[in-house]
């Protein structure tokens, strides 16, 4: 057998190997007590739930934390901004009905496999959940690791955990959610309209003159609204992309508006919609970041959409991707090249 074959077949073997551990380690007891009689996971959340005003998960160095404050949810690692109170009751109701139904492994060096590993390592899948009390002090707490689709019947999936400071671990009958994403805590799409809605759009490039799209006569579709003598498109599509790009506005990151000005202003866009819906993004960037201030106001119909907008974006900025500056601040001319080419 030449050297390479056998490499080969080798790592097929070990690739084989290290499936099969898994997959047993997964779906097997380890040991005598084999299947456990299901118990609370979090027995203390049944019967103190009421004073959870904290959520603070950590995952692989990361934490998120979620308190409740004046009434309210807020991310509190993220300067108290609104957060979304489903998904907090979603995680506390998961976990305080969650039943420990199945003993898995107690051996620390496959806990691994069932992503329940050391929380606070380096890029760990593991979360470590704390559901603390008005002083901080944990009223709960659990290391949830992977999922297990559809373990208890089509759609309903368990997933693993352990207890902090054991190694045994087990299959609870929930999905416990929690992560540090900020997306699972928030809404992060702030501006969401419909592109053939946008009926005008102003474009301001800093240290450029501003230029103006306007929705085309077949109602879907944009074009500059002059267009200077012997020019034409370099692409058909630029417009098209700049409008698309301005329709909606996802964040990584949220702090309190304020802190983005020692940045150069990138410029702004303006748009405006058929029902009276009127949105401004100020937007910053030192090509490393980048931070847009979202402003929305209305007339008629478009009143009670800029409301609602506002109560998200008013007092905030935004952490957007450094590519979206470059799609949205183009230059006029840089979209233009001679008729004749």
């Amino acid at each position: 057998m030449k050297p390479q074959h056998f490499v080969a077949l080798l790592a097929a073997a070990v690739l084989s190997l290290v499936v099969a551990v898994t997959a047993y380690v997964s779906t097997q007891p380890w040991t005598a007590a084999g299947s456990g009689s299901a118990e609370a996971m979090l027995p203390a959340l049944k019967t103190s739930g009421d004073k959870v005003t904290a959520i603070e998960i950590d995952q692989g160095g990361k934490i998120i934390k979620v308190a409740e404050k004046d009434g309210k949810w807020v991310v509190a690692s993220q300067e108290d901004y609104p957060a979304n109170v489903e998904a907090v009751r979603g995680l506390l109701l998961a976990a305080s009905e969650a039943s420990l139904v199945e003993r898995k492994t107690a051996k620390k060096d496959m806990l691994k496999l069932l992503g329940l590993g050391d929380p606070k390592a380096n890029g760990a899948p593991s979360r470590l959940i704390r559901f603390l009390d008005a002083k901080g002090n944990p009223v709960a707490e659990i290391i949830a690791g992977n999922k297990k689709n559809d373990a208890f019947g089509a759609s309903k999936s368990g997933t693993y955990v352990r207890r902090p400071g054991e190694d045994q671990s087990w299959l609870a009958n929930r999905s416990i959610d929690g992560s540090t994403t900020l997306s699972d805590w928030v809404k992060t799409r702030v501006v969401d309209q419909p592109t053939d809605s946008i009926k005008t759009t102003s474009i301001e490039v800093a240290g450029e003159p501003a230029y103006t799209i306007d929705r085309d006569t077949d109602g879907k579709s944009h074009k500059l609204s002059q267009m200077p003598a012997g020019k034409k498109l370099k692409y058909v599509n630029s417009v098209e992309e700049i409008i698309e790009s301005a329709s909606y506005v996802d964040f990584k990151s949220v702090r309190k508006a304020g802190k983005s000005d020692a940045l150069p202003s990138a410029g702004k866009v303006t748009f405006e919609t058929d029902k009276g819906l009127k949105v401004e993004l100020n937007l910053r960037s030192d090509g490393k970041q980048a931070w847009v201030r979202v402003s929305a106001s209305g007339e008629g119909d478009g009143k009670k959409d800029a409301e609602a907008m506002s109560a998200l974006v008013n007092g905030w900025e935004f952490e957007i991707p450094v590519a979206k500056i470059s799609t949205l601040m183009k230059k006029q001319a840089d979209l233009l090249e001679d008729a004749a080419s």
